[in-house]
């Protein structure tokens, strides 16, 4: 079973980004011109638009990638949320929840988050690799050199990835958050439909269709 992103309200979420984003360079600029002496708040408020541009462009991607979304099969869980993807057995789940903590800014188009509590997080790390979203705009196509680029810089090392996962788990009890947005569905009916997988882990699916659709 393959649940696919909620690519309207990437986009949507990408076009809100972009419209504050412009609006933080009007306002900068006016600032600039009307009071030369607040250069602080000048600076900040371009690096704010700055940062929204930004995270337009990461949402548009999300919302342009067709390979996306969370498979289902026999063996587990697998996750390929646009930036990155994973592996998760159905055996290293402790148990499956969810949560409205938001632990980057991509989980702010999503009220709920599935959360997954690991047995074995270190499984997960192994399986973890980070990918530009399989999109045909102009954006992808100029982050894929970039990222090979920072790829020859880049140090493996799975601390942060770690730490990162640990931060989840003090802070709600799970390790891996799953933005509902990536889900195309509610959380809630989401977690109960993994639940309903874990529970006929070699995949009956007599048993679980009255699961799948979405709410």
């Amino acid at each position: 079973m393959h649940l696919t992103f909620n690519l309207p309200r990437l986009r949507v979420v990408a076009l809100v980004c972009w419209g504050l984003g412009a609006l933080c360079f009007i306002r900068g600029g006016a600032l600039s011109m009307e009071a030369p002496a607040l250069v602080a708040l000048t600076i900040s408020t371009t690096l704010l638009g700055i940062i929204l541009l930004a995270l337009g462009v990461a949402f548009w991607l999300l919302g342009t990638d067709r390979r996306a979304g969370v498979v289902f099969d026999s063996k587990g869980l697998l996750l390929n949320l646009g930036s990155s993807t994973a592996f998760i057995a159905w055996e290293d789940i402790e148990r499956v929840g969810v949560s409205s903590y938001r632990s980057h800014l991509l989980m702010i188009g999503s009220q709920q988050q599935v959360g997954v509590a690991l047995c074995n997080a270190v499984r997960y790390v192994q399986s973890y690799e980070e990918r530009v979203p399989a999109s045909p705009s102009l954006f992808a196509r100029a982050l894929r050199p970039l990222q090979r680029l920072l790829r020859r810089f880049h140090h493996a090392s799975d601390r942060p990835l770690l730490a990162r996962l640990a931060n989840n788990r003090a802070r709600t009890g799970f390790d891996v958050l799953i933005p509902g947005v990536f889900l195309g569905g509610s959380a809630e009916h989401v977690a109960e439909l993994i639940n309903s997988y874990r529970a006929v882990p070699m995949g009956d699916t007599n048993q679980i269709r009255s699961h799948r659709k979405l709410a």
